[in-house]
């Protein structure tokens, strides 16, 4: 249970942490891409390793890394784009 709880986390770190690197969403001179792209390599390895014995500390914070990650992209992509046009404050 807790290989499919860590898969699942370091799959949505993955994907965003490369989607904030693609579409430049961090500033590139303060080192933010090179931080973001260190992370997105460190979540492939730890789904390139799904035998490996996986501690309950370690997938608890890669499920609270993988829901900030998730609340910075509702911050950032879907409320501004979907409530912006409905003339809600996104602020």
């Amino acid at each position: 249970m807790l290989a499919i709880i860590n898969f699942s986390a370091n799959a949505v770190i993955f994907a965003l942490s490369l989607w904030a690197v693609l579409t430049h969403r961090v500033p590139t001179r303060s080192g933010g891409a090179l931080v973001l792209s260190l992370v997105n390599f460190s979540a492939i390895g730890n789904i390139g390793s799904p035998i490996a014995c996986h501690s309950a500390p370690e997938v608890t914070l890669n499920v609270a890394v993988a829901i900030a990650a998730a609340w910075g992209f509702w911050q950032i992509q879907i409320k501004r784009r979907h409530f912006g046009r409905l003339g809600h404050d996104t602020q």
